[in-house]
């Protein structure tokens, strides 16, 4: 009975004069066979990683981490007791049958007594096999078997797995889908605008150019779900002037959560990134539709002036007023000229013209144009002076943008210091989680710590929505 190999490593600081290397020092671990306990007092230069990568080399190996050096008295004799306990026992034998040997130890150390027993393979049973006897490898639990490789290869067999299931629903085309193809598309030619090119996009979709294309969106198309929330989507797809339908929008939410998935689960190697780049992936395509409404509503009211001042201008000339938005939708500049092409289209498809005009402030948004058409209906019902009407209110909203470009100006400062206060939180913990993690260890392990966490992100929210009271300004 002979003790066995141990090391014990400590270190206080980081690596500055050594020539070995992290990967040489585990190669001689590794022949020596010993289990390595190492000791770590946290300093702000100190890294963990290498030394916990040393101990996890050969198994028994221990980490012991403290804070304080009066600590340290306490975890070299906790070493040392389990160094102590650690025994070796070799059973030479030359039995060459049976293949398979069951080793049994009992041990009894004050009164108290122990048993164990494995099975291991009997090499002298094979003679023509070298080496030492064969280990088998500890069973890894199920959470952990996703990380590493074998998170790589479960990702890129799902994603396997999911591209064949996609094309052969493809090729599963159901009786009658061509024919409702056809005629929503010749239904949809009556719809749009005048343009060619935008008539042959609108009529197929973003999607509907290619072949596998239009059957990802035959397949989408038959999943159930509310007429309202398509409705409502497809309206939002106006607002913001894309050609996307509303299937073809979800298609395309659906594909970035599973680029997210992949991402982070196979290719990364992380689940919990999995899961939260398969939320990003899902929520990308809605926030930029929102940001792209919210830039062309803006961008069409900039321009509302000088299109009523066109519209006056086209009326005191002698056109009617069907000449005069014409005029604008030849004249004027996007996306003004689409929705007034869009009025005109549905106008000589038989919609009253009041009608397509409040059709249009709809899909535009904003109250500056809806008081602008409901002027222009009540005027056209009661007669009087239009063009006057429409140069008087063009100056009107020309002196509102005067105004609210004036205030946002002067709201710009603290526009700026609320949004450094919301990111500023969020900075500091991803700085500190690069250059030392060690440090935010309590914060995220501790009860404490994750308490105070969400503690802090409710105070961020609701100081983010009050910020946004303060500088937020009608006009």
């Amino acid at each position: 009975m002979n003790g066995q190999h141990n090391i014990v490593v400590f270190t206080d600081g980081a690596d500055t004069s050594s020539k070995a290397t992290l990967a040489g020092a585990q190669a001689a671990i590794q022949s020596a066979d010993a289990p390595t306990t190492g000791v770590l007092l946290n300093t702000t230069q100190v890294d963990p990683t290498a030394l916990r990568s040393i101990t996890d080399t050969v198994k028994g190996g221990k980490f012991l981490q403290v804070s304080d050096r009066n600590q340290l008295a306490s975890s070299f004799a906790q070493a040392a007791q389990s160094i102590a306990s650690q025994y070796v026992l070799s059973y030479p034998s030359a039995a060459t049958t049976p293949s398979q040997l069951n080793i049994a130890v009992s041990a009894k150390v004050g009164g108290v007594s122990a048993t164990d027993q494995s099975t291991v393979l009997n090499e002298r049973s094979n003679p023509g096999v070298g080496g030492g006897i064969p280990t088998v490898a500890p069973d890894k639990p199920i959470v952990g078997a996703f990380g590493g490789k074998t998170g790589l290869y479960l990702g890129a067999a799902a994603a396997f797995i999911g591209v064949l299931i996609f094309f052969a629903m493809l090729l599963y085309r159901p009786a009658g889908a061509e024919a409702e193809r056809m005629l929503q598309r010749r239904l949809r030619l009556y719809t749009r605008g005048r343009d060619k090119k935008k008539e042959k996009e609108q009529q197929e979709g973003v999607l509907g150019g290619t072949a596998i294309g239009r059957r990802a969106v035959e397949l989408a198309d038959r999943v159930p779900r509310s007429k309202q929330f398509d409705e409502k989507l497809q309206k939002e797809l106006d607002q913001a002037g894309w050609l996307f339908r509303s299937t073809e929008f979800i298609l395309l939410q659906v594909g970035g959560a599973i680029v997210g998935l992949a991402l982070g689960w196979g290719l990364l190697a992380r689940p919990w990134l999995g899961v939260v780049f398969f939320v990003l992936g899902a929520l990308a395509p809605r926030v930029i539709l929102s940001n792209r409404i919210s830039k062309r509503t803006a961008e069409f009211l900039s321009q509302l002036p000088d299109t009523l001042q066109l519209l006056a201008g086209s009326l005191q000339a002698g056109y009617g007023f069907m000449q005069a938005l014409d005029t604008c939708a030849k004249e004027a500049i996007e996306p003004t000229s689409t929705e007034f092409a869009r009025v005109l289209s549905e106008s000589r498809l038989g919609m009253p013209v009041e009608d397509a005009l409040e059709a249009m402030a709809d899909r535009v948004g904003g109250e500056d144009f809806r008081w602008v058409v409901m002027a222009i209906n009540i005027q056209r019902q009661v007669g009087g002076n239009l063009a006057t009407l429409l140069t008087t209110v063009a100056n009107t909203l020309r002196e509102r943008e005067q105004v609210r470009r004036q205030i946002k100006v002067l709201s710009a400062e603290g526009r700026l210091s609320a949004i450094i206060l919301v990111i500023l939180p969020f900075a500091l913990v991803g700085y500190l989680s690069v250059v030392n993690p060690s440090y935010l260890h309590q914060l995220t392990s501790a009860t404490v710590g994750k308490i105070a966490i969400m503690i802090a992100l409710v105070l961020i929210g609701i100081g983010s929505l009050w910020m946004r009271k303060i500088i937020k300004i009608d006009v």
